[in-house]
C-alpha cells in the first residue's frame, strides 16, 4: 500500500513540474547539414533538403520540455544575423560537414568567432559532425 501511495505522490509530483522552454540555435557552414540533422531529430527523411534562406523554426516537445530550435542560414551574407539569436539561445549546435576538407579552415575560423561571442560565455556549445 505505501508503495502504491508513494507512486502516486511522485506521479503528483511530475505533474506539477512546470513545461521546460529550452530555445537552441544551430550554426554551421551553408550545406554543413545543419537542415539534414533538424529533420532527423525531428524523424523525418534528411534526403532532398534545400538551402536554408535566412532561417527554420522548428518546435519540439520532448517530455516536459518544449525545445524551439532556429536553424539559421550559413552563407557568409546570412552568418552576420546570428548574434541575434545568441542572447535567447540556452545553447548552440555548431554542425560541421566532416566530408569538406577544403572549408576546415573556414569552418574553424567561423567556430571560433562564435565561440568567442560574450553572448555565448558560459552557455552548452555540441558539435555535429555530418558529411553531407
Amino acid at each position: 500500500m505505501f508503495s502504491l501511495m508513494a507512486n502516486c505522490c511522485n506521479w503528483l509530483k511530475r505533474w506539477r513540474e512546470p513545461v521546460r522552454k529550452v530555445t537552441l540555435v544551430m550554426v554551421g557552414l551553408d550545406n554543413a547539414g545543419k537542415t539534414a540533422t533538424v529533420k532527423g531529430i525531428q524523424g523525418e527523411s534528411p534526403e532532398d533538403v534545400a538551402p536554408t534562406v535566412g532561417f527554420s523554426k522548428i518546435d519540439l516537445k520532448q517530455g516536459r520540455f518544449e525545445v524551439t530550435i532556429f536553424d539559421l542560414g550559413g552563407g557568409k551574407r546570412i552568418r552576420g544575423i546570428w548574434k541575434n539569436y545568441y542572447a535567447e539561445a540556452y545553447g548552440i549546435i555548431f554542425v560541421v560537414d566532416s566530408s569538406d576538407t577544403e572549408r576546415m579552415e573556414e569552418t574553424k575560423e567561423t567556430m571560433t568567432e562564435v565561440l568567442r561571442h560574450p553572448r555565448i560565455s558560459g552557455k552548452p556549445i555540441l558539435v555535429i559532425t555530418s558529411s553531407v
